[in-house]
């Protein structure tokens, strides 16, 4: 009886095995979201949709509402010219200004450049993530900033798709 007892123990054991196994995420990043902190308005609606954009894509953002953003971008020495309505810092001390796609921020945070101080998409491009307009869509740069001020190309979003 005792063995029988055991071989049924052991069969449900190694199902329970198996199918923790199969269900386990791929890597841990898979069950915790890359912290990043927002800057943004308070009322602004599409750094919102941007939050958004980015919780679906494997961030766990932590929202900091502020009437003024000029502290935050002098700190982080954000070029005039680069500035967005948000802004997106990582525990490095990695920023990303504006409407960039999570999937350029998860490239830039696996291999970050020699240099490179962040990301931004200047402005506010149609259709770029938190800017949705529906098949509106106009073509953008998602720029490298480095430390001495240069940018640099690093990705051209031309549709709506290669953002996802």
């Amino acid at each position: 009886m005792k063995a029988v007892t055991l071989s049924i123990l052991s069969l449900i054991f190694m199902a329970l095995v198996a199918c923790s196994e199969s269900s386990a995420p791929e890597s841990s990043e898979a069950t915790q979201g890359i912290a990043i902190e927002v800057f943004k308005s308070p009322s602004c609606g599409c750094c919102g949709l941007w939050v958004s954009h980015i919780e679906e894509n494997g961030f766990d953002p932590t929202i900091r509402n502020r009437n003024s953003l000029d502290a935050i971008k002098k700190k982080l020495n954000i070029p005039a010219n680069m500035q967005s309505c948000h802004t997106g810092v990582t525990s490095d001390g990695y920023f990303f200004e504006g409407h960039i796609p999570a999937k350029h921020i998860t490239a830039f945070i696996a291999n970050p450049p020699e240099g490179a101080i962040g990301l931004a998409v200047p402005g506010m491009p149609a259709g770029s993530p938190g800017m949705e307009m529906g098949d509106r869509f106009t073509p953008y740069e998602v720029l490298l900033v480095k430390a001495d001020g240069s940018t640099e190309p690093f990705a051209t979003v031309s549709s709506l798709e290669e953002q996802y």
